[in-house]
């Protein structure tokens, strides 16, 4: 017995409004309201908008389809543009960790064999190499196809490609899960330059930082996405760590900062990301705050956030 429900049937952009409208939305410009749902689209919107409808007193695990009193189309508008800043912000600085993080594992491999990413002697005795080894040389075989120059140079002069080179196919998953293989005593050294404890808590930062980037390359509203990695937080002496959640994306910002840091001291990343707060809507009705992403203090106020520039 099939219990779906039936598909919805295609409204055009007036009658996307009008819905909205007709569940308590308030639209004080219609002309550019259906400039926004042809160009971001109702459903991208919707997201922006849940937070903005009723909860169901019967379930407050639910959400009714009419929206809080005084809810504006603006706000979610605006919502979504804060949020977009934030998706930029994170692939900058993960674009950083990534190259940074490549250079570091492919330091410490190389000293055992210019091609040790071949061998699995070189890993834990849990990794699954074989299967890692396969996805890393269907990238180099792409890069031939598509005539990436350097892959083709060592190919044609070189029995192999020393991990410095081949490091550069990498991508985000890639290289955190070849860490995640690494011996434990490779992987504790690579974490005492981000000053960690271990290497088993940087590998858990790259986890969940490996979901953000993919949140954010694919335009997937970040804001309050819930985080299914978790990061562990052990050894971090600040105070301020132990007011953050770790299933909310905030904590994972200050993680990046902490890292960039070391990366690039004199960023100005920070200030960036600071403004970025600083535009969240200020919404009149209160539906939305930026303790829904996690900020559960004045990041201005601590010393993680004001670093000083030469």
């Amino acid at each position: 017995m099939n219990n779906k429900k039936p598909i919805k049937q295609w409204t055009n952009f007036n009658q996307q409004l009008e819905l909205l409208k007709n569940r308590g939305l308030i639209v004080n410009n219609e002309q550019k309201a259906i400039g926004y749902l042809k160009t971001i689209g109702y459903y991208r919107l919707s997201g922006y908008l849940y937070s903005f409808r009723q909860i169901d007193q019967n379930n407050p695990k639910h959400k009714l389809d009419n929206f809080i009193e005084g809810s504006r189309f603006e706000d979610a508008k605006e919502l979504y543009l804060f949020d977009k800043k934030l998706r930029q912000l994170a692939l900058d600085a993960l674009e950083r960790i990534e190259i940074a993080m490549r250079v570091n594992i492919s330091y410490e491999l190389g000293k055992y064999s210019p091609t040790a990413y071949h061998d699995s002697q070189y890993f834990d005795a849990n990794f699954e190499h074989d299967k890692w080894l396969k996805r890393h040389l269907d990238v180099i075989q792409r890069e031939k196809r598509n005539n990436n120059t350097y892959v083709i140079h060592h190919n044609k002069y070189y029995s192999a490609l020393p991990i410095w080179v081949s490091c550069e196919t990498w991508d985000f998953g890639t290289m955190s899960t070849l860490f995640k293989g690494m011996k434990k005593s490779d992987k504790d050294k690579i974490a005492k330059i981000y000053h960690l404890q271990s290497g088993s808590h940087l590998q858990s930062h790259l986890h969940a930082f490996n979901f953000i980037r993919n949140v954010s390359a694919h335009h997937s509203r970040l804001w309050n996405k819930a985080i299914v990695f978790k990061a562990s937080l052990k050894g971090l002496n600040d105070k301020q760590w132990k007011a953050l959640s770790v299933r909310k994306v905030f904590v994972y910002f200050c993680l990046m900062k902490r890292m960039l840091d070391v990366i690039c001291p004199n960023s100005r990343w920070n200030e960036r990301f600071l403004a970025v707060l600083s535009d969240f809507p200020d919404v009149e009705n209160g539906a939305v705050s930026l303790k829904q992403m996690g900020v559960e203090l004045d990041p201005k106020l601590w010393s993680l956030w004001q670093t000083t520039h030469n």
